[in-house]
């Protein structure tokens, strides 16, 4: 027997670009005052600044990665040899390619999770809009703006990647298998998907706890989708 509804508390309603920050500190009643169709744009706007952000402070190490790594392709037996002209604007529509996907991204990222939500809210009753899963998801991704942008700022002080996951802990030479397994627990993401969970139930004026069904769908696909990509990404590299 399915538990009763949770009642919206009596509360004036939140705005959105509040409920954004707040949403860090007390998700429950954020995500119930937000009721069942939470406001699309603030989330989604703090995402893309954060986003141009954080790209505009790794650029500089992302580009030189780049060219090293062209550089290495150069010089390859047999690679054809480009003119510093066509480098120049290879590496410009590299760098404006990045630069429109980063800010692209969240929406893109939004709308895919949300069509899985849809799937997923049939096995809760069904009844809520694409809009409304792609407001809650905008929410919910707030952690992983935190960890985005402490990313780019320690790229711009190191040139170096954060890992703020288990896998930081493997010696060299640990399986890719594994490092992509450890690579999905990490406190950002894992807060990201408690925050799923909650706004996920609250769509259905139901109690925090009744919301497991997307995060932990969503946490295994994403597992392994990160370790298969780890398995390939070494298998790549060991045949160049």
């Amino acid at each position: 027997m399915s538990q009763p509804a949770v009642r919206q508390p009596d509360s004036p309603a939140l705005s959105g670009w509040r409920a954004s920050l707040r949403v860090l500190t007390d998700p429950i009643e954020t995500f119930q005052r937000l009721g069942p169709r939470p406001a699309v744009l603030p989330p989604y706007a703090i995402q893309m600044v954060v986003a141009l952000a954080a790209f505009l402070l790794s650029m500089q190490a992302t580009m030189a990665v780049y060219d090293e790594q062209m550089a290495q392709v150069a010089s390859q037996p047999g690679a054809a040899q480009l003119d510093a002209g066509m480098m120049t604007t290879m590496r410009w529509v590299t760098l404006g390619f990045a630069g429109v996907t980063s800010v692209a991204g969240p929406w893109l990222i939004g709308m895919l999770l949300s069509f899985v939500a849809v799937f997923f809210g049939q096995f809760q009753g069904g009844g809520v809009s694409l809009s409304a899963y792609l407001g809650m998801i905008g929410y919910a991704r707030m952690p992983l703006v935190l960890s985005q942008l402490l990313g780019a700022v320690y790229m711009a002080l190191t040139g170096q990647a954060l890992n703020m996951s288990l896998a930081v802990f493997l010696p060299d030479g640990a399986s890719p298998y594994l490092s992509g397994l450890l690579g999905m627990v990490n406190p950002f993401g894992l807060w990201y998907y408690a925050l799923l969970g909650v706004g996920f139930a609250a769509l259905f004026g139901r109690s925090p706890r009744r919301g497991w069904l997307l995060p932990a769908a969503l946490f295994v696909l994403g597992t392994v989708a990160n370790v298969l990509g780890s398995g390939m990404g070494a298998a790549t590299v060991q045949m160049q």
